[in-house]
């Protein structure tokens, strides 16, 4: 064997070496992805708001469950109306409507629905938000 192949051939494990580190800095580390459908909050959305705010027809067949047609007409087209695509729902936010109603919805005491519910489907929400192609939608 020539001394100029000996020479490439332990010159090329640390070119191969430098090319593997380049590659692995230059992409970020990849995020831990939040499923929604393992949040708690999951739970309590779908048996206390999805019955009327879930995305999806309904069971009686009608394009859009009652509370999410409502709030698509009321924000025509600037903001949606299935709760599961917002953005804008913090568990303050949730926190005041749940607790004092609006229009055909009611409010519901403590008793009915705790603060560390409200922040769990508030949880479930950015998350289903932040991920609109994992939302479940009801057929």
């Amino acid at each position: 064997m020539s001394i100029g192949r000996i020479a490439w051939l332990a010159v090329l494990p640390v070119i191969a070496g430098a090319g593997l580190v380049a590659v692995s800095w230059a992409q970020p580390a990849a995020s831990p992805r939040i499923v929604p459908a393992d949040l708690p909050g999951r739970q309590v959305f779908e048996r206390q708001c999805a019955p009327c705010h879930g995305a999806g027809p309904g069971d009686d067949g009608a394009p859009m469950l009652p509370g999410t047609a409502v709030l698509a007409r009321k924000y025509d087209g600037s903001k949606p109306g299935a709760l599961e695509l917002r953005t804008d729902l913090d568990a303050e936010v949730l926190r005041y409507f749940v607790r004092n109603g609006s229009g055909g919805m009611p409010m519901f005491r403590k008793s009915e629905l705790t603060d560390a519910q409200v922040d769990a489907v508030a949880a479930y929400l950015a998350a289903t938000a932040a991920q609109s192609d994992q939302v479940p939608i009801r057929k």
